[in-house]
C-alpha cells in the first residue's frame, strides 16, 4: 500500500514537471511581439471657420408670444341705471320687511335671500337647516354662499342651533327642487322683462314721434317766416321802383315865375 501511493506521487510530480518543462519551451519557441510603436501625432488640418460652422437649421415659423387681449373700460353706471337701482333697492327693502311681518321669513343668514323672496314669496331655509342631516334636501344657492362667507346667523340668533357649514350646508340638488326654482326665476324675470322692454320701446317710439313732429312744426314755421320775409321783400321792392327818382322829379316840376313889382299909385296932392 505505501508503494502504491509513492509511486502515485511520484508520477503526479513528474506530470506537472512534464507540463512546466513543455509551457517553458513553447514560451521559447513563441516568436517574441514587437512592441507596438506609438502613433505618430496628426498635425491638425487647418478649418475653415466659415466651413466648420453648423448648417443652419432649416427656418421654423417664428411662434408669437400671444397678444394679451386688452380688456374693454366698463361703461360707467348712467344716471337712469342709477335710478331704477336705488327704485329697485327700496322695493326689495320694502319687500323683506312685508314678508317678516306677514311671517314669511324663517331664515338662517343675515338679510334674507332675496332671491328666495324674489321666486317663491318666502324665505323658509331656517326650517331645513332644523332637520336631521339624513333628512335635509338643502337650500338656495344664495344661502349656501352666504354661510361659506360668514353671514350666517350665530348660535344664539338661531335659538341654540349650531350649524356647521362644512357639514350641514349643502346647496339643493336639482332633482330635488333646484332645477324647479331656476325655471320660476327665469320665466318670472322673463315676464317682467318684456314688459319692461315693451314699454320702453314705446316711450322710445312716442319720444321719436314727438322729436319728428317738433322737427317737422320748426320747418314748417321756418319756412313761413321765409316767405314772409321774401314778400316783405318784394313790396318794398315794388315800392321802391314806383317811385320817380329824385333828378327826374327836379327836372320836370315848372319854373315858379318871379312876382311882379307893384306899382304904388300915387296919391293926388292937396292944395
Amino acid at each position: 500500500m505505501r508503494r502504491f501511493s509513492l509511486a502515485l506521487l511520484f508520477a503526479i510530480v513528474s506530470a506537472q514537471s512534464a507540463l512546466t518543462v513543455s509551457a517553458q519551451e513553447a514560451k521559447k519557441d513563441a516568436p517574441k511581439a514587437e512592441p507596438v510603436k506609438p502613433a505618430a501625432a496628426v498635425a491638425p488640418a487647418v478649418v475653415n471657420k466659415e466651413e466648420a460652422k453648423p448648417a443652419a437649421a432649416p427656418a421654423e415659423a417664428k411662434k408669437e408670444a400671444p397678444k394679451k387681449v386688452e380688456e374693454a373700460p366698463l361703461k360707467p353706471i348712467t344716471p337712469e341705471v342709477e335710478a331704477k337701482l336705488e327704485a329697485a333697492r327700496k322695493a326689495v327693502a320694502e319687500l323683506v320687511v312685508a314678508a317678516e311681518d306677514a311671517g314669511l321669513v324663517e331664515t338662517s343668514i343675515n338679510q334674507p335671500p332675496i332671491l328666495d323672496l324674489l321666486i317663491t314669496g318666502r324665505a323658509t331655509d331656517l326650517r331645513e337647516l332644523k332637520k336631521a342631516a339624513a333628512d335635509r334636501i338643502g337650500v338656495s344657492p344664495e344661502v349656501f354662499g352666504a354661510w361659506f362667507t360668514g353671514q350666517g346667523k350665530a348660535k344664539d340668533a338661531l335659538g341654540g342651533l349650531e350649524i356647521k357649514p362644512q357639514s350641514d350646508v349643502r346647496i339643493i340638488q336639482p332633482a330635488k327642487g333646484l332645477s324647479d326654482w331656476y325655471e320660476k326665476r327665469a320665466n318670472i324675470l322673463n315676464t317682467y322683462v318684456a314688459q319692461a322692454r315693451s314699454t320702453k320701446a314705446a316711450e322710445t317710439a312716442k319720444k321719436a314721434d314727438e322729436a319728428k313732429a317738433a322737427e317737422a312744426k320748426a320747418a314748417e314755421v321756418k319756412k313761413a317766416e321765409e316767405a314772409k320775409a321774401a314778400e316783405a321783400k318784394k313790396a318794398a321792392e315794388a315800392k321802391k321802383a314806383a317811385e320817380p327818382k329824385k333828378e327826374e322829379v327836379k327836372k320836370e316840376a315848372p319854373k315858379a315865375e318871379a312876382p311882379k313889382a307893384e306899382v304904388k299909385k300915387e296919391e293926388p296932392k292937396k292944395k
